[in-house]
């Protein structure tokens, strides 16, 4: 169940996207010259694909490390937002802040798509937590 609600909560990464990050990337003129196109139909499904298995994984990896055992007697969603905090920080911050180092035309895309990613991995932790909490 934890790998479900993993996918379920990478989907919201997709809707996070899709509403917010794709309208806010869209305003940046220096990324249209740099070569940023907006988002197709097709663009959207490999986004979901990807933020999908991705939490996937994560929930996967939320089941391996038994739900964090170490959180036993924190509420769910302090347990569920502790581990959404941790797979931000652990991959997706340091890969955006030095894309952004390295490339400050897209410091500004970087910002907009770290964002995205912390909502997508909150997302994923609380609905993970969430999930292994109703079945213990």
């Amino acid at each position: 169940m934890t790998v479900l609600a993993g996918f379920a909560g990478g989907l919201a990464g997709t809707l996070w996207a899709g509403l917010v990050s794709a309208s806010l990337l869209a305003r940046r003129a220096e990324l249209s010259a740099a070569g940023w196109r907006p988002d197709t139909a097709w663009r959207v499904l490999h986004t979901a694909v990807v933020y999908g298995l991705c939490g996937a994984a994560a929930g996967l990896l939320f089941w391996l490390g038994w739900g964090l055992v170490a959180f036993a007697n924190w509420p769910w969603f302090v347990v569920g937002a502790s581990y959404g905090l941790l797979l931000w920080f652990a991959a997706a911050l340091p890969a955006l802040l030095l894309l952004s180092l390295r490339l400050p035309t897209l410091r500004a895309a970087g910002v907009v798509m770290a964002i995205e990613a912390l909502v997508a991995a909150i997302s994923v932790g609380l609905l993970c937590a969430f999930v292994w909490r109703r079945a213990s």
